[in-house]
């Protein structure tokens, strides 16, 4: 049952923050292009990661069977972390206005430190690593976080960086363990969860810093966004089933379908009627989330299954009835708030009584 649950939420992280990113991205702010390119390397290096340890819950033979995806997908993640932090001391200098360049050189320098230890050898990719060399290459890693730690404290006031230095702190304080005693004490890698859960929170202070108010012009770009995942949703289904040479059914197969309808035609659909009837768009915020809330836990279910299908062997690795009632729970959800929704674009008419004529 656990295998599951960290399946889904492993699934749910990626979809946020590539989808954030993506949503980001059409953004015309300053800085917006760079944040949303930011958090979307951050989903895809972490998804080489993450997806061999979700084959890993889903299938027979477990991590074992899986070391050298494992590893190699650390190896990216790795490089891509390092790149996140660059990009994140970008956006922190176009927000403070902090040009120096001593600041630059040390980032940049640390960077290539880091990156250059993670191509070294001695790290044996593909098999269970070198742990004395995991600490190593984590070194300067771990000084990069310090130095944007304090620099972005600083600034702890300004739009666009409150809080980011708590956030950033906590995934490092989380992380750190792990990397040094989860090898020893395997119940430390659960603090991968609560270090997860604060890169979400990195990328929402770019979300809430560039997309600030909920306009008309914000359905049309997150039906967009919806557009960009079911696409991307595609690909992967494309690829997935090719990898593990699938010919059966799988819900992956029917992803893109609910992300272009449920997602971008129902948001451009909203977005119209907004536009003709003239509503009130502060009346959909409430609904309109309710509505995505169930719509990104539903894909993120079918995800999980359609993965599992595949992988499984047949096996029943958990009770398939968690699965479906936690998908069961994501319709209903999509169901209230797509009347909700509905209720809220019917337009408020004032009747006005006129007075009857006297005679």
């Amino acid at each position: 049952m656990m295998s599951l649950m960290e399946s889904i939420f492993d699934i749910g992280y990626l979809s946020l923050v590539i989808g954030l990113g993506v949503r980001i991205l059409l953004e015309r702010k300053e800085g917006a292009k760079n944040f949303g390119i930011m958090a979307i390397l951050l989903g895809l290096g972490d998804a080489f990661h993450l997806i061999p340890r979700l084959v890993s819950h889903l299938s027979l033979g477990g991590f074992e069977k899986n070391i050298a995806a494992l590893s190699w997908g650390e190896f990216v993640t790795s490089i891509t972390m390092t790149i996140f932090y660059i990009m994140f001391y970008r956006y922190y200098v176009g927000i403070a206005g902090d040009k120096s360049k001593r600041k630059s050189m040390l980032i940049y320098g640390l960077a290539i430190v880091r990156i250059g230890l993670v191509l070294m050898p001695q790290n044996l990719w593909g098999s269970q690593g070198d742990y004395t060399f995991a600490i190593i290459r984590n070194i300067p890693f771990l000084i990069m976080g310090i130095l944007i730690i304090g620099w972005t404290y600083k600034y702890r006031h300004i739009d666009g960086l409150k809080n980011a230095s708590i956030f950033i702190f906590l995934s490092f304080l989380f992380y750190i363990p792990v990397v040094v005693g989860a090898r020893f004490i395997p119940i430390l890698g659960a603090l991968m969860i609560p270090k997860t859960i604060m890169y979400v929170l990195i990328v929402m202070v770019g979300y809430r810093y560039f997309v600030d108010e909920f306009e008309q012009e914000n359905i049309f770009k997150l039906a967009i966004s919806f557009l960009i995942m079911g696409l991307i949703s595609g690909v992967f289904y494309r690829e997935f089933v090719k990898y593990y040479k699938w010919q059966g059914l799988t819900s992956l197969s029917f992803i893109h379908v609910h992300l272009l309808t449920l997602g971008f035609m129902m948001l451009v659909l909203v977005y119209m009627l907004v536009k003709i009837l003239r509503i009130d768009i502060i009346k959909l915020k409430r609904p309109i989330k309710l509505y995505l809330s169930g719509l990104v836990l539903t894909i993120v279910c079918m995800l999980v299954k359609g993965i599992y299908e595949i992988t499984s062997a047949g096996a029943d690795l958990f009770p398939r009835a968690a699965l479906s009632g936690i998908s069961g729970l994501g319709h209903m959800i999509i169901g209230i708030g797509m009347v909700w929704v509905l209720i809220s674009l019917i337009p408020e008419k004032n009747l006005q009584k006129t007075p009857e004529n006297k005679i």
